[in-house]
């Protein structure tokens, strides 16, 4: 049967779908374009300069076939100039010049570049620039350091002529002082000088006036009184105690006592007696007067008497005893005490005084001098004045007094002048005046005395001034008192010796244009002087000196509206001749409204004019500042110490200390604290110099020392560090390591060494136990190199017999070690005298015993083997040269050490034994002697 078709719907089924039309298919009759995306710039790039370039490095752009273009322009902005292209993310550009570049990389990925992106690059110069840099960084540091020390030298030698400048200055003040009073003085010896010469041919006379003077508009009131008087005799000394330093000597029932220029009996209740020094040697008959002031203290009760020995009756008794009569006390309670023709004969060796029956603690006597002698004529005067004034006028009061004693003792002299006799003056002057504008009030009160010496005018003479006076006006007071006291002495042949002291006090206060003003000043000055009659002379004369030595101190203190000051300048100075010393210190404090400083210099110098002078200065300085700006706070020291030839050569330290605190209006604050200490030297080749600084900002401590050589050195000298002459050497004991170039013998080029501590100069690659040279080649004993382990020791010590050499403990591989043991030593003897005597070979024989030991671990150390080293002499004359003479020992032997595995080794070596053939030159000794020798142990494992 035929099968028939079926379709996909059965009829009767359902309904025929309906038509669905098919899509139409639509083909596109245009083409589409690639567009590439867009290329990205270049991110992370970062220049960093290096050595003659600049390394330049970026991110990775993240698109396949990207090319990375560089290039270079001289601003940011270009233009540019293409350099290089490249696929990696580096690149190095290099350029010795030094200058700053830009460069721009920019990413191109089939040749659509991205947007460049730029930086700054600055290339490193080149290795010689650098060095050449450094070089110049490191000239200019040393320069800084010399000029910083030229400067604080300068600083101090400023101090110094500022403390002698200052010491000038305080010196002047006073002579200025001096100069015044000695005119004031002048002025009252002159009247009295006067009045002594007008009387010299009255015996007695008393003089008196009264004057009074009354009118509508001055009234005045004058009283003159005069006592004078003539006398033919004076005293002559021929031995006399002053008692101005100490007791001259003296003793007594009991020590005497000493106190301002007096002698003070000692505490008794009776015979309180004061016995001059032994072996007077004076002739009693010539000289049979004996003088002393006495002055009272308490009420004592008189006993006076002086006692005696002579040279041929040494007893004290009643026999040789003469009571003395009690003096009149003057308003002071002084007398001067006359003992005349004391019946004392022969030669008087001692003698006692005594003045009261007892001496206690409140009631007794001092003795001011005591003199032996006799009376001799001479004519004299002595006047006794006293005027009085008082004046009243209608704008004025005026009141004064002068008092004058003086007495002249003349002698042969008939001249006018009264610097050829023997004067006592006293004078005595007081003013009060007041005006409508001023008061004022004024004493003056002159004591001296004077002797004259031979038939000159020289003087021996002695004065005591005394000024003060007081002054008010409407705008000022003024108050002020002076001393000045002086002595001078001739030897008779022209040369004088005088001292003098001065006290000068001032006081003022007034109101001036800028305000009420108070100042206040001292000065005090002693000096001592001497002058040599023929000082300064250039003739046959020539050779005597002045000198001088003075000390002066000046106080001032001021106080006004806009600060306070107080300040004191001591100096001493001596001078002798060409040869002057002094010392100057200057105290100094200042305040006002914004800061307050204090200052302190010390200056000591010393000199021999025009030809050489040493000086030291030392000054404290503090300061204390605020204002707008901020606060500081500054504290400083700087010292210096120089001696220096005129013209030739000079040495000089310089050290010095700052700390610093500085803050600003913003809170913000800075410090410092710097030390120096410079060294300056000038042996006429101009200054050189060296030193350290030391400074700290509180973020950084630098350190820098100028310095050729630079050690430091453990007490005993046994270990210690030096930096000198490019090289670093460290030591301890008999080792030695050396870094840096330039030692040894200069040939080897030796850069690293270590070995015997035989100094820098004389380590060489023979001695050494490890060495490197500027070649590149080393040695290193003990190194491990191509399989073999290696061990090696040695000793340079010239000592034999006691000598100690230990290789280990040290591991080993447990295979055969072949250990070298070896010794030699070389003694050079050298003659250089020339002739036909030479160097002669004695008897013995040169050996050195050795014996070597081995240790396993920690069992017990055990003999191996001995070595005899042996040698002999060699001896080489010249007629013409020098003579030599080389002894020599020698001597090595070789171990295999195969047992006990890989357990650690020790050698030791020990020089038990040694003789020398005796070596000796005919002329009987010889100029020098070098001595050589080498002690090893060299373990070798394959």
């Amino acid at each position: 049967m035929q099968a028939r078709k079926i379709t996909l719907i059965e009829i009767g089924a359902g309904p025929l779908p309906a038509v669905t039309p098919a899509p139409p298919w639509r083909a596109s009759w245009f083409p589409t374009i690639y567009v590439s995306p867009e290329t990205p710039p270049v991110d992370g790039v970062t220049p960093e300069p290096v050595a003659d370039g600049v390394l330049i490095e970026w991110e990775a752009v993240n698109q396949a076939g990207v090319i990375y273009v560089i290039e270079r322009g001289p601003t940011q902005a270009g233009p540019w100039t293409e350099i290089h292209r490249t696929t990696e993310t580096r690149y190095l550009y290099s350029d010795g010049s030094g200058q700053t570049w830009y460069f721009r990389i920019t990413a191109t990925v089939r040749g659509k570049p991205g947007q460049g992106t730029v930086v700054e690059g600055t290339p490193l110069p080149t290795a010689a620039q650098l060095i050449e840099q450094q070089q110049k960084l490191d000239k200019e540091i040393a320069d800084r350091f010399e000029a910083d020390a030229a400067e604080a030298a300068a600083r101090a030698d400023g101090l110094a002529q500022a403390g002698l400048d200052l010491a000038f200055e305080a010196q002047a003040r006073a002579e200025g002082v001096q100069q015044a009073m000695d005119a004031v003085a002048a002025e009252a010896q002159s009247r009295a000088e006067d009045m002594l010469n007008e009387r010299l041919a009255r015996t007695a006379a008393i003089t008196e006036l009264a004057e009074i003077q009354q009118g509508d508009h001055e009234s005045l009131a004058r009283a003159l009184s005069e006592v004078a008087a003539g006398s033919g005799t004076q005293f002559d000394s021929k031995r006399i105690w002053y008692f101005d330093q100490d007791v001259e000597g003296w003793t007594g029932n009991g020590a005497p006592g000493f106190a301002a220029g007096w002698l003070r009996p000692a505490n008794a209740p009776e015979f309180p007696y004061v016995q001059s020094p032994d072996a007077l040697e004076i002739d009693g008959g010539a000289y049979s007067y004996l003088k002393l002031r006495v002055r009272k203290v308490g009420t004592p009760a008189w006993a006076g008497l002086v006692q005696w020995i002579l040279a041929d009756d040494r007893n004290w008794n009643a026999g040789k005893t003469l009571q003395v009569a009690e003096p009149t006390w003057d308003s002071n309670g002084t007398a001067t005490v006359t003992a005349g023709d004391i019946p004392w004969a022969g030669q008087i060796e001692a003698i006692r005084v005594q003045a009261g029956e007892a001496q206690t603690v409140s009631d007794y006597y001092l003795i001011d001098w005591v003199a032996l002698g006799r009376p001799t004529p001479g004519a004299g005067v002595a006047l006794v004045q006293e005027e009085v004034a008082a004046r009243v006028a209608a704008d004025s009061a005026e009141a004064s007094q002068r008092e004058t004693l003086a007495v002249q003792l003349r002698g042969d002299y008939d001249g006018s002048d009264v610097a050829g006799v023997a004067t006592g003056l006293i004078a005595s002057e007081r003013d009060a005046r007041v005006t409508a504008d001023e008061a004022t009030a004024q004493a003056m009160q002159l004591i001296e005395v004077r002797l004259p010496l031979g038939d000159g005018v020289l003087a021996s003479e002695a004065s005591v001034l005394e000024l003060e006076q007081a002054m008010v006006d409407a705008d000022s007071a003024l108050a002020e008192a002076t001393q000045l006291i002086s002595a001078r002495l001739p030897d008779g042949d022209g040369k004088v010796a005088s001292v003098e002291a001065l006290d000068d006090v001032t006081a003022k206060v007034e109101q001036t244009a800028d305000g009420l003003a108070a100042m206040g000043e001292r000065v005090t000055s002693l000096n001592a002087q001497f002058d040599g009659q023929n000082a300064g002379d250039e003739d046959w004369n020539a050779g005597e000196s002045d000198w001088n030595a003075g000390t002066v101190t000046v106080y001032t203190v001021i106080a006004d509206g806009d600060h306070a000051q107080a300040r004191k300048v001591d100096a001493v100075t001596a001078e002798f001749g060409e040869f002057k010393g002094g010392v100057t210190e200057q105290i100094e404090a200042i305040a006002d409204d914004v800061s307050a400083q204090a200052l302190q210099l010390v200056a000591v110098h010393a000199e021999l004019e025009d030809k050489a002078s040493a000086a030291a200065v030392n000054q404290l300085r503090t300061r204390v500042e605020e204002n707008e700006d901020g606060i500081t706070s500054v504290a400083e020291q700087l010292g210096s110490v120089k001696a220096e030839v005129d013209g030739k050569a000079s040495a000089q330290v310089v050290q010095g200390m700052q700390a610093q605190v500085q803050q600003n209006a913003d809170g913000l604050t800075q410090v410092l604290a710097k030390a120096f200490l410079h060294l300056i030297a000038d042996g006429g080749n101009g200054p050189l110099i060296g030193g350290m600084e030391i400074d700290n900002n509180g973020q950084v401590v630098n350190t820098r020392f100028l310095s050729d050589t630079f050690q430091v050195i453990a007490p005993g000298a046994d270990r210690g560090m030096e930096w000198r002459d490019g090289y670093l050497r460290v030591w301890n004991g008999s080792a030695q390591r050396i870094i840096g170039t330039d030692f040894g013998n200069g040939m080897e080029g030796l850069m690293d060494y270590f070995g015997p501590n035989v100094g820098a100069g004389a380590a060489t690659k023979a001695n050494a136990v490890m060495w490197m040279d500027n070649g590149g080649n080393a040695y290193w004993g003990g190194a491990l190199a191509a399989g073999v382990l290696r061990n090696a020791v040695q000793t340079t010590t010239t000592v034999m017999t006691g000598t100690q050499l230990v290789c280990g403990p040290f591991s080993t591989n447990g295979r055969n070690k072949n250990v070298v043991l070896s010794f030699s030593r070389t003694v050079r003897r050298t003659k250089t005298a020339s002739g036909s005597q030479g160097f002669v070979a004695g008897g013995g024989e040169n050996t050195c015993t050795i014996n070597i030991y081995r240790k396993v671990e920690n069992d017990a150390e055990t003999f191996w083997t001995q070595l005899v080293a042996r040698g002999g002499v060699g001896i080489n004359n010249e007629i013409d040269g020098p003579d030599t003479a080389t002894s020599r020992w020698g001597g090595a032997v070789t171990l295999n050490d195969g047992a006990d595995g890989s357990r650690q080794r020790q050698y030791r070596a020990e020089i038990v034994g040694a003789s020398e053939q005796e070596v000796t030159h005919q002329s009987g000794s010889f100029n020098g002697q070098t001595i050589e020798q080498s002690l090893s142990i060299v373990s070798v494992e394959t």
